[in-house]
């Protein structure tokens, strides 16, 4: 096997790319689904806590709410540092509920924030996929030459005379 067919497997970050854009963008219209056809319910937070691990700060608050139809949804939801600064004090936070939806609840407080942030990440993960996309495609063409002309003979010639020792 030659070792230039390895650099074809750079195509795979761009395929993680489109995976991290497609996801992000059900994301995108999930919480845009949910605020427009969800229902409004009022969630009491039973837990909540942010950790901070050297430079990242993240952590997760657990919210509790009774459906009009009776069903109690309970669902751990990871905050962001930005998110949790707004929901901090908070004991009762405003939702919109949709349980069919991608994203099915949305917390009202954050929601703006929460649209800029994943706008962002679809920016990042679209220039990703369009860098990656081009140089995959300049390392496969590389990669492809070489497969066909093959590797560069390299031969070393001595250049310099030898001259005896002299004792």
């Amino acid at each position: 096997m030659n070792k230039y067919y390895l650099i074809f497997l750079i195509w795979l970050l761009p395929i993680y790319f489109l995976v991290q854009f497609g996801y992000q963008a059900l994301t995108y219209y999930g919480i845009q689904s949910t605020y427009n056809q969800g229902d409004s319910y009022v969630a009491t937070v039973t837990d909540f806590d942010v950790k901070q691990i050297a430079a990242q700060t993240n952590g997760y608050v657990v919210i509790n709410f009774t459906t009009s139809g009776g069903e109690v949804v309970e669902k751990r939801l990871a905050l962001p540092v930005q998110f949790a600064q707004v929901i901090m004090n908070s004991e009762l936070i405003p939702v919109r509920y949709s349980g069919s939806s991608f994203s099915p609840i949305v917390m009202m407080p954050v929601y703006d924030l929460q649209q800029n942030v994943i706008r962002v990440n679809l920016a990042v993960t679209l220039f990703g996929t369009l860098v990656t996309i081009i140089v995959s495609f300049f390392a496969s063409r590389y990669a492809l030459r070489k497969v066909i002309e093959g590797d560069d003979k390299l031969e070393i010639e001595m250049m310099d005379e030898v001259t005896p020792a002299v004792t």
